[in-house]
């Protein structure tokens, strides 16, 4: 006797969900871009002012805004895309710059099919 499966779980081997329809990893990316941003933009109003406290206060909320903000926009980007969309956009845009890997291939091009006639 043998046993079938009749469906095939296409999303066993996927990152789980955690926060926002974003996965750790997109969660984390999406986090770092927002500190940075917010570290940046509380260096000035903490120079002018002399409240030092306003660097790391920045930093978090730059983050905090990009993690509830980044949610709904990064939903929005990988809808209806493979899985691996993200990253390897992500390694397009660094290869493009010339950060990223070299040989990853930037050449997009119509492929037909035709028959020859001998």
């Amino acid at each position: 006797m043998t046993i079938t499966i009749e469906f095939l779980p296409d999303r066993l081997n996927r990152e789980p969900v955690v926060f926002r329809g974003m996965t750790t990893m997109e969660l984390l990316l999406v986090f770092l871009c927002g500190f940075f941003a917010g570290l940046l933009g509380g260096i000035f109003p903490a120079f002018a002012l002399h409240i030092w406290a306003l660097i790391p206060t920045g930093a978090l909320v730059g983050a905090t805004f990009c993690v509830l903000a980044g949610g709904r926009a990064m939903s929005r980007l990988k809808r209806g895309r493979p899985d691996t969309w993200l990253y390897q956009s992500l390694n397009a845009f660094l290869a493009r710059r010339g950060l990223g890997d070299p040989r990853l291939v930037q050449h997009s091009a119509v492929w037909t099919i035709r028959r020859s006639e001998k």
